[in-house]
């Protein structure tokens, strides 16, 4: 089977789980639940949600710079800004969420001839993305623990979720280390692991003597993963959802499951699993099940909604290259 063929079967396993998970909610889950849980927006709280998620955006732009600069790639602040929102563009509209990544990586790698380094910066920026949400909901769950706030058992998955992640960044950003991991895949028979392992240790290699620059790299990761969690607050109390102190702490553990179940490559773009899990899940925070969907689909419809200004970007950007070429048409006749 070619990797043309792998894609294509991937593709279509994914679209039959998401028809399978719309069902199954949808036979749980009345749609008309969930419109009536939406009928009486809020539309300064909706708004709020909207500025929250793009200030996330925009520092989220600012982190893949300043690691893609300490990593030697030559590209300006506003280029990279502009590929960054085109990938959250993609990662909305493509039917994978990889399709953004892959973009960045292949027309900035392209350019600046650093394929490599783009990876890595682009790989390392994803890794500290998730650790930074998985410490957030680690934070929250012990203070709920320390103020009696009940969670479900599920929750402690974050544990081994959190340890695996700072492992594999200690691993990758540890000489030793990395050189340990990548030994430890040739000997499992994953050849086609380790060498892009050892291209990504190596890519990394001068970030290791600075180790102020990465923390504070963390605590930039921190502000914007919280912004994103308070994205979704806001999207609750747009929809007039009344959160008590308790269930706002509920929900900072439990929101972070939910994206960490959407990496789950079982549907498109989480269409279906995001409901489903939220109609189960975030009902530990005293809402009902139809608020639960209405809250998460609004906050989804906030991302995708402004992930359209990477359509504007990547619009504007091809202008400019069809008159171009329209014009050189024009000269050859």
């Amino acid at each position: 089977m070619t990797p043309a063929d792998r894609g294509r079967l991937l593709l279509g396993l994914k679209v039959v789980g998401t028809v399978v998970l719309v069902a199954l909610l949808l036979a749980k889950l009345p749609l008309r639940e969930v419109q009536e849980a939406m009928h009486q927006p809020r539309w300064n709280w909706l708004f709020a949600s909207f500025f929250l998620y793009a200030v996330s955006a925009i520092l989220g732009a600012w982190q893949w710079a300043l690691i893609l600069r300490a990593m030697g790639v030559a590209a300006g602040r506003g280029e990279i800004t502009r590929l960054y929102h085109i990938g959250l563009f993609f990662n909305n509209f493509l039917p994978a969420n990889i399709g953004g990544d892959a973009w960045k990586i292949l027309d900035l790698g392209a350019r600046d001839g650093r394929r490599a380094a783009v990876l890595g910066a682009t790989m390392l920026d994803r890794l500290i993305g998730l650790a930074a949400l998985t410490a957030l909901a680690c934070g929250a769950m012990a203070l709920a623990a320390l103020v009696a706030v009940p969670l479900p058992p599920v929750a402690l998955a974050l544990l081994p979720v959190g340890a695996l992640l700072f492992g594999v960044l200690a691993a990758l950003l540890s000489r030793r280390l990395g050189s340990l991991m990548v030994g430890w895949t040739q000997r499992l028979g994953l050849p086609w692991l380790a060498a892009p392992l050892a291209r990504f240790a190596s890519e990394l290699a001068g970030l290791r003597p600075r180790v102020a620059w990465l923390n504070g790299l963390f605590a930039l990761s921190v502000g914007i993963q919280m912004l994103r969690l308070v994205t979704h607050l806001a999207a609750a109390a747009g929809l007039g959802i009344a959160l008590t102190w308790s269930s706002g702490l509920q929900l900072l553990v439990l929101i972070p499951l939910l994206a960490l179940s959407l990496t789950l490559p079982i549907s498109i773009n989480g269409i279906g699993l995001r409901e489903s899990v939220s109609a189960t899940l975030l009902t530990w925070a005293a809402l009902a099940a139809p608020q639960a969907v209405a809250m998460e689909l609004v906050a989804y419809l906030v991302q995708v909604a402004y992930s359209l200004v990477g359509g504007l970007f990547l619009w504007r950007r091809r202008r400019p290259a069809a008159a171009g070429g329209a014009a050189g048409a024009t000269a050859d006749r």
